[in-house]
């Protein structure tokens, strides 16, 4: 799938990169850049930055840069003309793919998409008709602008949806390789999902990548999911992240829940940044996923056992990817969606408001459910439980406090909670373990310099008349000159975005570092580093001569080649000695 180059630029000059990138994180003004913390690693410190000059991102941090194609692809898990035609709408601009043949596994997902599509339009059918079914939501005090919102449906089972989608051409293998059916016995294919309300599962481009059932009554299981697919993977989604997206870029966090229930509910009640797990628990993708949006997080978990168990987990992996995590606990033992419906919406708000941080959950948690919580023996087993927590806070200060905190509870010495911590190991700090690019260390301050005033509009036509593009031959920034020196050759634009189409990855990632930088460019500065560029050429070219004549009179050559190389390097000397303009 290819798009007009002229469309494709039109839209990066359309749009401003700081404006986009803005409307997704809050940047602040560091020199000639912005910073903000990277969306795609955890980290305390910014190493996030964007250059409205060069309409560039760049994390120093794990790696991550590009242009607004490459920040949409890696933001919103698109792909390239899914970003272009992302980017298109927002800046107005009809965009035209070319008549190519899409590849077999693009028409294969798009099948399954169709298929997804109408399963969900079916269900909706199915639940019109279903008296049971509309009975069932009018209990849970479901209404009909919630019902449309989440697209619910019903799933009646009995070959309904097998048929009908077959009948609209869709083979069994398709209906299996996306979900919707199972294989029985003698081959015979099922409906997963049957005698259940449905939600379906979007995508964050609100497409349909699975299904969760929830049984009428008291059957088991009481949740059922599609199974992973070619379309979806139970541990990379957040249920209805799609539709609260925009809430929680306003409010500044999340709330996150378990069950289908627990996120409609809220929602109905006007608490449009609830999301939900999807039964599962918690994995490090999913907390990535929702990095891109906050770095906030309230848990309001079910208050049984299992799910305190599963808050500390989900817990653990938020804190573990850098966000700010607190536990909201519903008094009564009841779950989010029945005590909204029993006490309202100023009730549940209340109940966000006292929410407390993980640690006093956990110390509260482990607390109450000890037989004797402050014998020697309690405290032992509560210490060895809270010291990997401990250990994990990155700050000091919030660490001493979290230490404090724990020993007045448990009536022990800070010193010996201090003593139990130098066992833990901590956890290597992910900035650190990120790819990091080494390569900007090798090039010189002239080649740096030299890069920023190529594509410095004031600047670069000195830099493409004076220097030769042999100079840069076996330089670290050999590969980026060449293309800079081929667009200019070309009188294409002069972009980082445009000398990424002439660069591999690594050439691409010394680019964006080289381009970051914040320097004051001048004439002065400029013709001085073009000076020295030349001299280190001029010396390079040297030590290579000097070899030569090392091995001439090693080898007892001609003198005439020995002669010709002397005369060589006395007149490449000259040249390093004169004083260049």
């Amino acid at each position: 799938m290819k798009f007009d180059d002229r469309i494709v630029e039109q839209i990066r000059n359309s749009i401003n990169i700081v404006d986009l990138i803005g409307g997704y994180l809050p940047l602040k003004k560091q020199g000639q850049n912005h910073s903000a913390l990277c969306p795609f690693h955890a980290e305390k410190t910014p190493s996030f930055l964007v250059s409205e000059s060069k309409q560039i991102f760049k994390c120093f941090g794990c790696g991550s840069g590009g242009d607004i194609f490459k920040f949409i692809m890696l933001m919103e898990n698109r792909t390239f003309p899914e970003s272009v035609k992302f980017l298109a709408e927002r800046s107005g601009i009809a965009v035209r793919q070319s008549e190519e043949r899409p590849s077999p596994r693009i028409q294969r997902t798009q099948r399954l998409r169709q298929a997804m599509e109408l399963a969900g339009k079916l269900y909706r059918g199915y639940l019109e008709r279903s008296g049971p079914a509309r009975d069932y939501l009018q209990n849970r005090q479901i209404n009909g602008e919630t019902v449309e919102r989440f697209q619910v449906g019903y799933a009646p089972g009995g070959g309904q949806l097998v048929d009908e989608l077959r009948r609209e051409g869709f083979t069994n293998q398709e209906l299996m390789a996306c979900g919707l059916v199972k294989e029985g016995r003698g081959g015979r294919p099922y409906e997963y999902l049957r005698r259940r309300v449905i939600f379906p599962i979007r995508d964050l481009q609100g497409r349909i990548v699975a299904f969760g059932g929830r049984v009428m009554g008291d059957g088991v299981p009481k949740y059922l999911n599609s199974p992973d697919s070619d379309l979806y993977k139970k541990g990379a989604n957040l249920f209805a992240l799609d539709l609260s997206r925009p809430e929680i870029r306003r409010r500044g966090f999340a709330i996150l829940v378990e069950g289908y229930f627990d996120c409609v509910m809220p929602h109905q009640f006007g608490f449009r940044n609830v999301i939900a797990s999807l039964g599962t628990s918690l994995t490090t993708d999913q907390a990535k996923l929702l990095r891109h949006y906050t770095r906030r997080v309230v848990i309001n978990y079910d208050p049984d056992t299992a799910g305190a168990k599963a808050t500390v987990r989900s817990a653990d992996i938020f804190v573990q990817e850098g966000f700010s995590v607190s536990i909201a606990r519903v008094p009564g033992g009841r779950d989010p969606d029945s005590f909204l419906r029993e006490h309202g919406a100023q009730a549940y708000r209340d109940v966000l408001r006292s929410s407390v941080p993980l640690l006093s959950f956990l110390l509260s948690w482990l607390v109450g459910r000890h037989k004797d919580p402050y014998s020697p023996a309690g405290k032992r087993e509560i210490v060895e439980q809270v010291v990997p927590h401990l250990a994990a806070i990155a700050n000091r200060i919030e660490r001493a406090e979290a230490v404090s905190r724990t020993a007045s509870l448990l009536r022990l010495d800070e010193n010996l909670i201090l003593a139990e911590m130098r066992y833990v190991r901590k956890p290597r700090s992910r900035q650190l373990l990120a790819a990091q690019s080494p390569r900007p260390a090798a090039v010189t301050q002239a080649e740096k310099t030299l890069v920023l005033a190529a594509l410095d509009p004031a600047h670069g036509h000195r830099v493409f008349s004076e220097v030769e593009p042999d100079w840069f031959e076996n330089l670290e920034s050999g590969k980026i000159f060449k293309a800079l020196f081929e667009l200019n050759r070309q009188q294409r634009g002069l972009t980082v975005a445009a000398a990424s189409e002439r660069l591999d990855a690594d050439d691409m990632d010394l680019l964006e570092n080289l381009a970051l930088a914040d320097a004051t460019l001048s004439d002065e500065v400029v013709i001085e580093c073009i000076r020295a560029l030349r001299r280190k050429h001029f010396e390079n070219l040297s030590r290579q001569v000097q070899q030569q004549i090392l091995e001439e009179e090693k080898n007892a050559s001609s003198t005439e080649n020995l002669q010709e190389l002397l005369a060589m390097k006395a007149q490449i000397r000259k040249k390093i000695e004169s004083d260049f303009v």
